[in-house]
């Protein structure tokens, strides 16, 4: 992972891009974009937190993906992303996940197999929307 250096962290271009409902295939999905905030976990974590409220209000859609491309997981952020999934009101239906390596993809399934929604791991996001709304 390369390491970027801004003087503010908070102007990396991930941190500033929107998190926004796609529609796709006669649905909705929410991109959750976490991608391209390197190694600053602060911000992934802020960034979740932020977006929460909108992703998981009952109203929202129940299709939503994950995108961490060029963002170093780490162990609090998964547990975050799990937390953010499983301790709120929403019921989703299907998760999908992109641009995770292959140890984080291991541990998301052991923490959200089998909790009532269908879970995929993908390296890019057309096989992701594909997934999620076919």
């Amino acid at each position: 992972m390369r390491k970027i250096t801004f003087s503010n962290t908070e102007d990396l271009p991930g941190y500033k891009k929107k998190s926004f409902i796609l529609p796709y295939n006669g649905g909705e999905i929410w991109f959750e974009h976490l991608d391209g905030i390197y190694d600053n976990e602060s911000l992934v974590l802020k960034k979740l937190e932020a977006d929460k409220s909108s992703f998981a209000k009952p109203s929202s859609t129940s299709f939503i993906c994950f995108v961490f491309d060029e963002t170093t997981v780490t162990e609090r952020i998964l547990t975050a992303v799990c937390d953010s999934i499983l301790k709120s009101s929403k019921r989703f239906m299907k998760v999908a996940f992109s641009g995770l390596d292959k140890m984080s993809r291991s541990k998301l399934r052991k923490a959200l197999t089998d909790k009532g929604f269908g879970l995929g791991c993908f390296d890019g996001l057309e096989d992701a929307k594909e997934w999620l709304l076919p």
